[in-house]
Protein backbone atom coordinates (compact mmCIF):
# COMPACT_ATOMS: atom_id res chain seq x y z
CA UNK A 1 0.00 0.00 0.00
CA UNK A 2 1.24 3.49 -0.83
CA UNK A 3 2.18 6.02 1.83
CA UNK A 4 -0.95 8.08 2.56
CA UNK A 5 1.04 11.19 3.45
CA UNK A 6 2.96 11.00 0.21
CA UNK A 7 -0.25 10.73 -1.77
CA UNK A 8 -1.91 13.60 0.05
CA UNK A 9 1.24 15.69 -0.27
CA UNK A 10 0.97 15.32 -4.04
CA UNK A 11 -2.39 17.11 -4.02
CA UNK A 12 -2.56 20.87 -4.16
CA UNK A 13 -3.97 22.74 -1.19
CA UNK A 14 -6.95 23.76 -3.33
CA UNK A 15 -7.63 20.12 -4.28
CA UNK A 16 -7.57 19.11 -0.61
CA UNK A 17 -9.99 21.90 0.27
CA UNK A 18 -12.30 20.81 -2.53
CA UNK A 19 -12.17 17.18 -1.35
CA UNK A 20 -13.00 18.15 2.24
CA UNK A 21 -15.94 20.26 1.17
CA UNK A 22 -17.17 17.70 -1.37
CA UNK A 23 -17.14 14.75 0.99
CA UNK A 24 -18.46 16.61 3.99
CA UNK A 25 -21.34 18.09 1.96
CA UNK A 26 -22.26 14.62 0.80
CA UNK A 27 -22.56 13.47 4.39
CA UNK A 28 -19.49 11.26 4.67
CA UNK A 29 -18.00 13.31 7.49
CA UNK A 30 -19.19 16.61 8.95
CA UNK A 31 -16.96 19.49 7.83
CA UNK A 32 -17.15 20.89 11.36
CA UNK A 33 -14.88 18.09 12.54
CA UNK A 34 -12.16 19.12 10.10
CA UNK A 35 -12.54 22.79 10.97
CA UNK A 36 -12.08 22.15 14.69
CA UNK A 37 -8.68 20.64 13.98
CA UNK A 38 -7.48 23.97 12.56
CA UNK A 39 -5.04 26.17 14.45
CA UNK A 40 -7.61 28.92 14.84
CA UNK A 41 -9.19 30.76 17.74
CA UNK A 42 -12.89 29.98 17.57
CA UNK A 43 -15.48 31.92 19.56
CA UNK A 44 -17.52 30.14 22.20
CA UNK A 45 -20.57 30.58 19.96
CA UNK A 46 -18.77 28.87 17.06
CA UNK A 47 -17.76 25.98 19.27
CA UNK A 48 -21.30 25.57 20.55
CA UNK A 49 -22.70 25.62 17.00
CA UNK A 50 -20.14 23.09 15.73
CA UNK A 51 -20.78 20.84 18.71
CA UNK A 52 -24.56 20.93 18.19
CA UNK A 53 -24.16 20.05 14.50
CA UNK A 54 -21.87 17.12 15.33
CA UNK A 55 -24.17 15.93 18.13
CA UNK A 56 -27.08 15.89 15.68
CA UNK A 57 -24.97 13.89 13.22
CA UNK A 58 -24.06 11.41 15.97
CA UNK A 59 -27.76 11.00 16.80
CA UNK A 60 -28.44 10.35 13.12
CA UNK A 61 -25.66 7.76 12.97
CA UNK A 62 -27.02 6.10 16.09
CA UNK A 63 -30.59 5.98 14.75
CA UNK A 64 -29.17 4.17 11.73
CA UNK A 65 -27.25 1.79 14.01
CA UNK A 66 -23.98 3.15 12.61
CA UNK A 67 -21.10 2.45 14.99
CA UNK A 68 -19.40 5.74 14.03
CA UNK A 69 -21.65 7.66 16.44
CA UNK A 70 -19.51 7.16 19.54
CA UNK A 71 -16.27 7.79 17.64
CA UNK A 72 -17.68 11.00 16.21
CA UNK A 73 -18.77 12.25 19.64
CA UNK A 74 -15.41 11.41 21.18
CA UNK A 75 -13.39 13.04 18.42
CA UNK A 76 -15.50 16.17 18.36
CA UNK A 77 -15.55 16.46 22.16
CA UNK A 78 -11.75 16.20 22.24
CA UNK A 79 -11.36 18.90 19.59
CA UNK A 80 -13.96 21.20 21.14
CA UNK A 81 -12.27 20.77 24.51
CA UNK A 82 -8.87 21.66 23.05
CA UNK A 83 -10.37 24.70 21.34
CA UNK A 84 -12.25 25.70 24.52
CA UNK A 85 -8.99 25.72 26.48
CA UNK A 86 -7.75 28.41 24.07
CA UNK A 87 -10.62 30.77 24.92
CA UNK A 88 -9.39 33.81 26.80
CA UNK A 89 -12.56 34.36 28.79
CA UNK A 90 -12.77 31.90 31.70
CA UNK A 91 -16.55 32.15 31.79
CA UNK A 92 -16.80 31.08 28.12
CA UNK A 93 -14.22 28.36 28.66
CA UNK A 94 -16.19 26.92 31.58
CA UNK A 95 -19.47 27.30 29.70
CA UNK A 96 -18.23 25.22 26.75
CA UNK A 97 -16.76 22.59 29.08
CA UNK A 98 -20.03 22.38 31.03
CA UNK A 99 -21.98 22.05 27.78
CA UNK A 100 -19.73 19.20 26.64
CA UNK A 101 -20.05 17.42 30.01
CA UNK A 102 -23.85 17.80 30.01
CA UNK A 103 -24.23 16.61 26.43
CA UNK A 104 -21.90 13.65 26.83
CA UNK A 105 -23.74 12.66 30.00
CA UNK A 106 -27.08 12.91 28.18
CA UNK A 107 -25.63 10.93 25.27
CA UNK A 108 -24.74 8.08 27.59
CA UNK A 109 -27.87 8.21 29.72
CA UNK A 110 -30.98 9.51 27.97
CA UNK A 111 -30.04 9.54 24.26
CA UNK A 112 -28.14 6.25 24.49
CA UNK A 113 -25.69 7.06 21.72
CA UNK A 114 -23.45 4.09 21.07
CA UNK A 115 -25.25 1.74 23.42
CA UNK A 116 -26.37 -0.39 20.51
CA UNK A 117 -22.69 -1.24 19.97
CA UNK A 118 -21.71 -0.94 23.65
CA UNK A 119 -19.28 1.84 22.69
CA UNK A 120 -20.41 4.75 24.84
CA UNK A 121 -17.21 4.34 26.88
CA UNK A 122 -15.38 6.01 23.97
CA UNK A 123 -16.83 9.41 24.76
CA UNK A 124 -17.32 8.88 28.51
CA UNK A 125 -13.53 8.93 28.93
CA UNK A 126 -13.24 12.41 27.40
CA UNK A 127 -16.23 13.57 29.47
CA UNK A 128 -14.38 12.53 32.61
CA UNK A 129 -11.22 14.30 31.42
CA UNK A 130 -13.20 17.51 30.83
CA UNK A 131 -14.83 17.16 34.27
CA UNK A 132 -11.42 16.84 35.89
CA UNK A 133 -10.23 19.96 34.05
CA UNK A 134 -13.26 21.95 35.27
CA UNK A 135 -12.79 20.79 38.88
CA UNK A 136 -9.11 21.73 38.82
CA UNK A 137 -9.49 25.11 37.12
CA UNK A 138 -12.82 26.63 38.15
Amino acid sequence: MSDIREILDSLSKQDLIELLIEYSDNGYFPLDLFLLKADYRFSAEDLEEYWNDIYDKALEYDRNKDDRASDLLRDCAEMCFEQAKKLEDDESKKSICDMLIDCLTAASESDGIGMYHDSEWLYIEIRDEISDFVEENF
